[in-house]
C-alpha cells in the first residue's frame, strides 16, 4: 500500500468541524511514526525488534527478539517491508481517532 498522504487525511477529516479537526490532527500528530526513523530503527536494531515494537506489532517483535530476527532473515526482510507496515499503523491510529472523535461528538 502506498505511503499515507496529507490528502489521504483530509479526505478521512472532511466532514468533521473545524474544531474536531484540530483535535484528530493534535491527536494524530502525537500518535503517528516517522517512516524513516522506523526505517532506520529496522536498520539499526532490527534483530532485536525495536522496529515492530514501535509501530506495535508485539508478537513479530517478540519473535525478532528471541529468534535474533529469525537468525536475519526478518531483519531483511523488515528492510523492505517495515515502511508500508509503518504507514499501515499510522492509518490505524487515524481511524481509531477518527472513530473517537466522531463517537463523542
Amino acid at each position: 500500500m502506498s505511503e499515507f498522504s496529507l490528502t489521504e487525511q483530509l479526505m478521512m477529516t472532511k466532514d468533521l468541524s473545524d474544531q474536531q479537526k484540530m483535535l484528530f490532527e493534535s491527536q494524530y500528530n502525537s500518535a503517528k511514526k516517522d517512516r524513516g526513523l522506523i526505517l532506520v530503527l529496522s536498520v539499526l536494531f532490527g534483530y532485536w525488534g525495536v522496529d515492530r515494537f514501535m509501530i506495535g506489532d508485539i508478537g513479530l517483535g517478540v519473535l525478532k527478539l528471541l529468534t535474533l530476527g529469525l537468525c536475519g532473515i526478518l531483519w531483511l526482510i523488515d528492510l523492505f517491508r517495515i515502511q508500508a507496515a509503518t504507514d499501515d499503523y499510522n492509518r490505524k491510529k487515524a481511524q481509531e481517532i477518527l472513530m473517537s472523535i466522531k463517537m463523542a461528538g
